[in-house]
């Protein structure tokens, strides 16, 4: 399992800047004069892979379930555990809240989902999550509480719901690599399922202010920001005025990486002036019916930190994307996520066609990348 540090963890009333860096150059033999110092840049990287949607619909964890009660989901991705595990860094968005099946596992329109999903997960490699969707507050805060107390027990990194106020107000830096970064979660709404005022600590939601004031509070923290927004129109391969919006704040607040889901189709991926920007990666699991809804999108992008005298700067580097799908047999059992080389024309006859469209979809905004380079 890849171990992830928790660094620092701040309330927002109490942020202050952090230590810099001062490293010391290296000046060769004890005799070397002064004018030939020599001054060795210094780096370090770590990698990180995304893909989109987990939605747990009543087929999915029906071929999940055990004949003692449990669930066991770790066959479903187990031929993409390959791809996912040698990376530092692997997010998914959990577009179904995990409360347990104590509490009663469910289906849309308010869904509650087996916590053995997240299991399943976990042991493939994923390890940063986006909490906050327009589902989080389906089965209300009993399910959140439930949720919460699930991932704490994890290895992995959370964002977007909490069970306290502190908790939500709370600054945390990570670091993988020797690599600072901060991670964020917020959803447009939750389906009219609001909190009370009370409990509204409990999901975040986009809100523009209080958005940048909390990418303002992990900014100087951090070597690297990531900001997963749930957001845009369902089922649309273009993102909406709103989406861009929301986007370019992200960037003007010198956000590094932004991840978008919950259009449940894949679109462009953009540079917005520094910012990786990701608009929908679609579905990676989910008992949604059409092809559109069963490919989806994996990205994986090379973060490297270099020091150079008194100057420290992030570059991005490398970026690759591949097509996953989501089989199924007629029975919607049997359920299996392909990666795109493992995608037959038995499976998919049409293979060649549906890559040509999505090729064009996510370089519809420059992307300019081919799919592929994935595995490691």
């Amino acid at each position: 399992m890849k171990k992830l540090a928790l660094v620092l963890l701040l309330l927002l009333s109490g942020c202050s800047g952090t230590a810099k860096i001062d490293p010391k150059p290296y000046t060769g033999p004890t005799d070397t004069i002064a004018q030939d110092l020599v001054l060795w840049p210094m780096s370090t990287s770590m990698d990180m892979i995304m893909v989109g949607d987990a939605i747990v619909h009543s087929s999915v964890y029906a071929d999940a379930k055990l004949a003692n009660g449990t669930y066991d989901f770790t066959d479903m991705i187990a031929r993409y555990k390959p791809i996912i595990e040698p990376y530092d860094l692997a997010f998914y968005n959990q577009e179904t809240i995990l409360g347990g099946s104590a509490l009663g596992v469910s289906n849309y329109p308010r869904f509650n989902s087996p916590q053995e999903f997240g299991d399943a997960m976990l042991d493939a490699g994923f390890n940063l999550v986006s909490l906050a969707n327009n589902h989080s507050n389906d089965t209300g805060t009993k399910a959140l509480l439930s949720s919460n107390a699930y991932w704490k027990t994890k290895n992995a990194i959370v964002a977007g719901t909490y069970s306290t106020r502190e908790e939500s107000e709370a600054v945390k830096v990570y670091t993988q690599n020797g690599i600072s970064f901060g991670f964020l979660a917020y959803t447009y709404g939750l389906n009219g399922l609001n909190l009370s005022s009370e409990n509204a600590f409990m999901v975040d939601l986009i809100d523009l202010d209080k958005m940048k004031v909390d990418v303002e509070a992990l900014r100087p923290l951090v070597d690297v920001l990531i900001v997963s927004v749930h957001f845009g129109s369902e089922y649309q391969n273009t993102p909406n005025t709103y989406q861009k919006n929301v986007v370019n704040k992200l960037a003007e607040w010198g956000v590094d990486i932004v991840i978008g889901n919950h259009a449940h189709a894949i679109q462009p991926i953009q540079w917005v002036g520094k910012t990786l920007v990701y608009y929908a990666l679609g579905n990676f699991i989910s008992g949604q019916i059409g092809t559109e809804r069963l490919i989806g999108l994996t990205s994986a992008i090379k973060i490297t930190k270099v020091i150079y005298g008194a100057e420290t700067w992030i570059e991005l580097s490398d970026l690759s994307a591949d097509l996953t799908y989501n089989y199924y047999d007629s029975r919607m059992r049997n359920i299996l996520i392909y990666p795109w080389d493992e995608v037959t024309t038995q499976l998919l006859p049409d293979k060649a066609a549906w890559e040509s469209k999505y090729l064009k979809i996510v370089n519809a905004l420059g992307a300019n990348l081919s799919f592929g380079g994935l595995r490691k």
